[in-house]
């Protein structure tokens, strides 16, 4: 389990590596994490619990963010991943956190540890799509090196390169 200190207390920050017995949980934080925007979310609880499956099956890297205990967040990452073109890339392919933990850090935790692990599997590019109205999210992406690249309907395709 790695941990991190909170920077703004001494609050601790855990990862865990995804089981199961968390899955319920993360559909929560799914539904929480878009709320505002729900055009970006799972429409039901059915379609959250195949995606959380599908997350499960398509990633080298699924990280689950606790803080002071609770379960807070969490983030999917793949370095066996082809993006549109065939081109191998390292793709990250959910990054959420409930509203209320928003501004503790975690968030920034999660991308760098998911960067940190496709960079370790030789990764010379991240991607990842992120809804074109979600700002918020758009903009803490570029604020860690990501650049928005192409669009397709609703969304955006940011790329970082080393």
């Amino acid at each position: 389990m790695e941990k991190f200190e909170n920077f703004q207390g001494n609050n601790e920050i855990k990862l865990k590596d995804y089981t199961d017995s968390f899955k319920k949980e993360l559909i929560s934080v799914l539904f929480e994490a878009y709320l505002d925007l729900p055009e970006y979310g799972e429409p039901s609880y059915k379609s959250a619990k195949r995606y959380i499956n599908w997350l499960k099956n398509h990633s080298t890297f699924f990280k689950v963010a606790f803080y002071n205990d609770e379960l807070a967040g969490f983030v999917v990452a793949d370095a066996n991943w082809k993006d549109l073109y065939g081109k191998d890339i390292g793709e990250i392919h959910e990054l959420a956190v409930r509203k209320k933990f928003w501004g503790k850090g975690i968030g920034k935790i999660l991308l760098e540890e998911a960067v940190k692990h496709l960079k370790e599997k030789g990764k010379k590019q991240i991607g990842l799509w992120v809804g074109r109205k979600n700002k918020k999210a758009i903009n803490f992406y570029k604020k860690y090196g990501f650049n928005i690249r192409e669009s397709y309907r609703d969304w955006l395709r940011m790329v970082k390169s080393e």
